[in-house]
Formats: C-alpha cells, sequence, structure tokens
C-alpha cells in the first residue's frame, strides 16, 4: 500500500513536469510567433516611413517602427528630431574647451544619408558647398555673429586651418572679402596662418575622431593682445580647436569665441530613443 501511494506520487510529480514543460514549450513558441510578426510589423512601419510624402507621416510610422523594435527606425527617428537628444541646438551659445561656441545648423555623416529627409541632405550639401568654397558663407556668419551678440566690438577673425593651402584660401577667401569690405569693426587674420605642408584631411580619415592631429601651419601675422572668434566648417570633438586655441595662445592672441558651419550630430543609444517614443505615446494615450 505504501508503495502504491509513492508511485501515484511520481506519477503526480511526473504530470506536473510535463504539464510545465508543455507550458514552457507552448510559451516558446507563442514568443517566436509574437517576436516575427513584431519584427515585421517594424520593417513594414519602417519601409512606410522611408516612402512617406509628408514628415507628418514620416514620423507616425517611424515612430511604429521604434516601438516594434526596429534599430534602424531609432537612428532615422533621432535623426529627425535632433532637438530631443542634443545637448545644444542651433543658433545657441554655449561654452566649451574654455571657449564660447555656436553653430549654425547639424552636419549628418554621410553614413547617414539613408535616414535623412529632403531639408536635412540639403543641408549637408549646403555644408560640402561651402567646405569646398562654392558658397561663399556670409549667411551663416552674420547669423552666428548676431546670435553672439559680438555687432560692433573689434574682433579679429582667424580661420581653422585645412589639410593644404589651397582648402584654406578656397574656402574662406570669400569670407575675407566680406569681413574686409562690409565688417570694418573686424578684422581678418587669413593670411596669419602658414600652411607649410599638406596633411590627411581628418574628416576623410578613418577613425578620424580618435587621431592625433598633425600640425601643418605655423602662425606669422601679429595676434598679440587680440581678441579673435575662430571660423571653422564641422564641430566634432573640439579637438582641432583646442590645438589651434592653444597655438593662437602662445603667440599672444585671446581667443573668445568660435563659429561652426555645423555640428557633428551624435546618436544615443537606441534604448534611449525607444524610451522617448515609449513614454511620449503614453503620455499620449493618459491625456
Amino acid at each position: 500500500m505504501y508503495g502504491d501511494s509513492v508511485l501515484g506520487y511520481n506519477r503526480i510529480k511526473m504530470n506536473e513536469r510535463l504539464v510545465f514543460t508543455l507550458l514552457l514549450c507552448v510559451v516558446g513558441v507563442l514568443w517566436c510567433i509574437i517576436g516575427y510578426w513584431r519584427r515585421k510589423a517594424g520593417e513594414a512601419a519602417f519601409a512606410a516611413a522611408r516612402m512617406a510624402d509628408n514628415a507628418e507621416e514620416r514620423g507616425r510610422y517611424c515612430r511604429l517602427a521604434v516601438m516594434a523594435g526596429h534599430q534602424d527606425a531609432c537612428r532615422m527617428f533621432c535623426l529627425s528630431h535632433p532637438d530631443l537628444f542634443e545637448e545644444h541646438p542651433p543658433l545657441k551659445p554655449f561654452k566649451s574647451h574654455g571657449i564660447r561656441m555656436i553653430f549654425y545648423g547639424y552636419y549628418y555623416p554621410s553614413r547617414y544619408k539613408a535616414f535623412l529627409n529632403d531639408e536635412q541632405r540639403k543641408s549637408n550639401h549646403l555644408l560640402y558647398q561651402f567646405k569646398e568654397g562654392e558658397i561663399h558663407g556670409i549667411e551663416f556668419f552674420k547669423a552666428c555673429v548676431d546670435a553672439l551678440q559680438a555687432d560692433g566690438k573689434p574682433y579679429h577673425i582667424m580661420f581653422m586651418p585645412c589639410s593644404d593651402e589651397f582648402k584654406y584660401l578656397q574656402r574662406f577667401k570669400r569670407l575675407n572679402w566680406y569681413i574686409r569690405t562690409h565688417r570694418p569693426e573686424l578684422t581678418s587674420g587669413l593670411l596669419d596662418v602658414d600652411m607649410f605642408e599638406q596633411r590627411e584631411s581628418l574628416h576623410e580619415a578613418k577613425g578620424h575622431d580618435n587621431r592625433v592631429l598633425e600640425r601643418n601651419y605655423r602662425i606669422t601675422g601679429d595676434i598679440k593682445g587680440k581678441e579673435i572668434i575662430i571660423i571653422d566648417d564641422v564641430l566634432t570633438t573640439g579637438q582641432s580647436l583646442a590645438d589651434y586655441k592653444g597655438e593662437i595662445e602662445r603667440y599672444g592672441g585671446k581667443v573668445v569665441a568660435a563659429i561652426f558651419y555645423g555640428k557633428t550630430i551624435s546618436l544615443p543609444h537606441p534604448l534611449i530613443v525607444k524610451s522617448e517614443v515609449w513614454q511620449s505615446y503614453i503620455s499620449h494615450i493618459i491625456k
């Protein structure tokens, strides 16, 4: 009789284990099915976002794709809403490396080209044109100087050295002309720098964020005692700016501000993007 009881107990335990195992299998299968359709929904929403005719549709489908866990949708959403993730907005002065800085707009690296809208592509194109000296950049210069509230002050304008002298003069010669002919309160230091050799462009080099800067210029102008604003095309890490500031101060100048056409956008971790989208969605439901 005792043996029958033990046998019955063992059968009950075996049945419980079997049921538990079956439940786990069912849950696993359902999880896989849900995951599959979630991925499909994310892919469909992301495709719809890329083909959307307007910003509102693009934003709605992009949010749905982010909520479905689509990684590229996270990148697209972040690039479409830099105001939610970037610490500094355009044309708002901030301090870094001991310098007041300001930039005209965002720069989107080419690796994100597939996720950009028409306005962002146009902005990038204008920045590339400025880098190549195809446009003068007067509008960006005036807007940044106005935002710095530097009008009327006798600042000396110096330009960030490039990879070679030709690019340096090509990029900044029109701004130099504008400053010399239309801004009598300012002085131009285009020729304060001698580019004595060519170096690889930091922007085009692999791993350029962590490269050690090879200085290919020397300061030859008399800048002692002058308050200086530096002009550059793109702000990324600030490494080049810090090096140039150090050289200027070694020759007696004082860097008070730096102006950039663009600031390289940086993407947060996808979890931060997903959290922002879900919080916005939940807040909308509650309201």
